[in-house]
């Protein structure tokens, strides 16, 4: 019987895939297959946690701009303002090489546009997540916790489940309980630009130039071996979204340890793969052909 990673409920009859990042920020590919997280836990993630996180003003208007679908794989809507008639409307962005579309559906503001009485369109930029934001600590909990599990591999996640996340050895019991039913202290993160969204990364090993959705790992910031040969080790789960590092510790609530590691490494992220990738802008360079994690060409 397969037994949910969440809820230690019964998940066998499982339809679900559980998506560690939401599909609306580009995920195709880190899945958790049926089984591991059950249906009612799946579509309270979705449905309480990451649709009012992509709600908030900054995840809609960060998606509009970089064009990111939906799970529908429709383009986001945004509220954009034309300052002439002082009239608000929603519409959504296509870019290419040498043209930006904006679509709406509005006859009277078409009209005004053809007729020379609209000149100016005002559309919104946010550039970060309000901080602290709890469903974002949340969200930030909920993808460690599963991430933790894909990250032993697939060979290995029914015996991760049995030993390390069953019922009587829940070593993570107050992330998971945190991420799914909100219980305990609100658990602090770290957020912080590392890099902007226009940037493009260029994979030396591979050859390929890539602009990264997200990206993510597990750091181990340092050890201590105690007396009975137990290793105490602090495990932050970092991940970037757009440019913006995100972090948090996975056994405690407290980020004041990362973040003094970051003033002692000169704000260094352990995202950084020097020697593998160099970040550049789009702007500095002449266009080239991009592709994204979603499968599109730039």
């Amino acid at each position: 019987m397969s037994i949910c990673i969440f809820c230690h409920k019964d998940a066998s009859t499982s339809k679900s895939v559980e998506h560690i990042i939401p599909e609306s920020l580009g995920n195709k590919h880190h899945l958790l297959p049926k089984g591991y997280v059950c249906d009612k836990c799946n579509n309270y993630f979705s449905v309480k946690i990451e649709k009012e996180l992509l709600a908030q003003p900054y995840f809609v208007s960060m998606r509009f701009r970089n064009e990111i679908l939906t799970k529908k794989d429709k383009l986001v809507k945004e509220r954009i303002r034309f300052p002439e008639v002082c009239i608000n409307t929603e519409a959504t962005l296509q870019t290419s090489p040498k043209r930006m579309t904006i679509s709406f559906d509005d006859d009277v503001l078409y009209k005004k546009i053809q007729d020379e009485k609209i000149k100016t369109i005002e559309l919104p930029y946010i550039p970060e997540p309000t901080y602290p934001n709890r469903i974002l600590s949340r969200f930030l909990a909920k993808c460690a916790y599963e991430f933790f599990l894909y990250n032993v591999g697939k060979d290995k996640y029914d015996l991760c489940v049995q030993e390390l996340l069953g019922k009587e050895n829940d070593i993570l019991k107050n992330l998971r309980e945190y991420a799914r039913f909100g219980k305990g202290k609100y658990w602090s993160y770290s957020q912080r630009r590392i890099y902007s969204e226009g940037d493009v990364v260029y994979n030396q090993s591979k050859g390929l130039y890539l602009e990264k959705l997200y990206e993510m790992k597990f750091f181990t910031k340092e050890y201590n071996e105690m007396p009975n040969y137990k290793v105490e080790v602090e495990i932050y789960f970092v991940i970037a979204i757009l440019g913006i590092e995100y972090a948090i510790c996975i056994s405690d609530p407290d980020i004041s340890e990362y973040q003094k590691w970051l003033e002692e490494h000169k704000g260094i992220s352990p995202l950084t793969n020097e020697g593998q990738e160099m970040h550049f802008n789009l702007s500095t360079v002449k266009p080239v052909l991009i592709k994204k994690d979603d499968d599109r060409i730039y």
